[in-house]
């Protein structure tokens, strides 16, 4: 089987056709996959498990636990080597598509048990999230080996939207119908065999089309046939070189702690902002369903996307400099809502009701209040994050070894959302709701004072890599 997916059709020569796709000339046939991959598995990891556990009934301390299981993808960095020194970028990134299915159905097993299993559960994420941090370096990778640089610079500014696109559909869309249709049973349980069972059924025909469109680059080439012995002797590898070099980089220091920084409050918000729309009003919360959740967080999504989109005209057009210091601003000061949503009376306020039992998915209502202000603080929170993302992968520039620097910027993020995920619950019980988002706002504040420290020639930077 594992042949068969690294099977070439008959191609023109290689010096004719380097970037390996036969008779087809576009990428747009296979350049969507992926984003759609990492934005479909995405909240399966970040915001579906702190549904989960707030529907079976888990206090946020042990949500807040929870995230240590996602522990692989803050140590992404490491898999490089593994990835760059065994078989293709093609052969991980299609081969890993199966394996997610696996770790999906795996995840499913603890939920059609007689009795929930919180540890097989938390195992399960733990391989999920060690096989998404494969999939994610291996399709990093092999981005650059199957696109021409004039596609990477069209494509690198499309593959965020496919993947927010995909994250609303498995983050919101499924997640919603799937607890509207598991209403008729009154059974927690049902909605979660229903969303996995969805997902599956996204994933599966997602897979074999992949494996059937993703080209064979001739620069993709086999370790075991003796290929990457031959790169390695023209371009050293070596990790000891790599984080050599990384380290050497001017301003390092001030730019990870931006990086750092800029999203540990934001953590907290995306870890208990769902369990404070759940928990019921004499808890502090808004005592929201998991098909209202859903909706809420496809809107939120769209915010955001919008925000960043905007945040990315404007960057490109005026410069780091110029915008980084209103846009660190536009992502922490709306966080203010949550404080206000917190202290305001929780009732539900002014809204809509939708009967939709006709349909099998109960009665949802919206409060357009709540929903107004948490859009708006994802739309502040997408304006931001377009900056933490820009510079990420501008650190990279210019490098020997750019994909291994973007996973070590992402590592360093991702280490930030472990800590404060892990801690949030805790924070959540000691201080309450509104002490809780006050602290988040708090936590990214340390972002503001290494801003005049930036390295803001990266903004200019476009040499080729040594």
């Amino acid at each position: 089987m594992v042949k068969s997916s690294e099977s070439r059709p008959v191609a023109p020569p290689a010096a004719a056709d380097p970037l390996g796709r036969g008779g087809r000339r576009s990428a747009w046939h296979f350049v969507w996959c992926f984003g759609t991959w990492q934005g479909l598995i995405n909240p399966v990891l970040v915001s579906v498990p702190t549904v989960l556990l707030k529907s079976l009934g888990f206090s946020n301390a042990v949500i807040g636990y929870a995230t240590l299981a996602t522990l692989p993808m803050a140590l992404k960095f490491l898999l490089g080597p593994m990835i760059d020194g065994h078989r293709t970028r093609r052969w991980w990134s299609v081969t890993g598509g199966a394996w997610l299915m696996v770790c999906v159905a795996v995840l499913a097993i603890p939920l059609v048990l007689p009795r929930f299993s919180f540890g097989l559960y938390l195992a399960a994420l733990f391989l999920l999230a060690l096989v998404k941090s494969i999939h994610q370096v291996a399709l990093n990778g092999f981005f650059t080996l199957s696109l021409s640089k004039p596609e990477q610079a069209l494509f690198s500014g499309l593959d965020p939207v496919w993947g927010r696109t995909a994250t609303i559909f498995t983050g919101s869309i499924l997640l919603a119908v799937a607890a509207g249709l598991a209403t008729r049973w009154n059974d927690p349980h049902l909605t979660w065999v229903l969303y996995f069972g969805g997902l599956l059924a996204v994933f599966a025909p997602l897979y074999v089309y992949t494996r059937r469109a993703f080209p064979f680059p001739a620069a993709d080439v086999d370790a075991g046939a003796g290929g990457a012995a031959r790169d390695r002797a023209s371009s050293p590898r070596s990790l000891r070189d790599l984080l050599r070099g990384y380290f050497a980089q001017p301003a390092l220091v001030p730019g990870l702690a931006y990086l750092f920084f800029m999203r540990g409050g934001q953590t907290m918000l995306d870890k208990m902002g769902v369990a404070f729309l759940m928990d019921a009003p004499s808890a502090g919360g808004y005592g929201l369903s998991i098909a209202d959740v859903g909706v809420f967080t496809g809107i939120m999504t769209a915010c955001g996307i919008t925000g960043g989109a905007l945040s990315g005209i404007l960057l490109r057009r005026l410069g780091l400099r110029r915008v980084v210091w209103p846009f660190s601003f536009a992502a922490i000061l709306p966080a203010a809502a949550y404080v206000f949503l917190a202290l305001a009376p929780h009732g539900r306020g002014t809204g809509v009701t939708w009967n939709l039992a006709a349909l099998g998915l109960g009665v949802w209502h919206v409060n357009f209040l709540l929903l107004g202000l948490l859009g708006l603080e994802s739309f502040g929170f997408g304006l931001g994050f377009t900056i933490v993302n820009y510079y990420m992968f501008r650190m990279a520039a210019g490098s020997r070894y750019p994909a291994s620097y973007v996973a070590l910027n992402a590592s360093v993020i991702y280490t930030s959302y472990l800590l404060f995920g892990l801690l949030s619950g805790v924070c959540q019980e000691w201080l309450g709701y509104a002490g809780l988002f006050a602290l988040a706002m708090g936590l990214s504040l340390p972002a503001f004072a290494v801003i005049p420290f930036l390295n803001y020639r990266l903004d200019q930077r476009h040499e080729s890599p040594a």
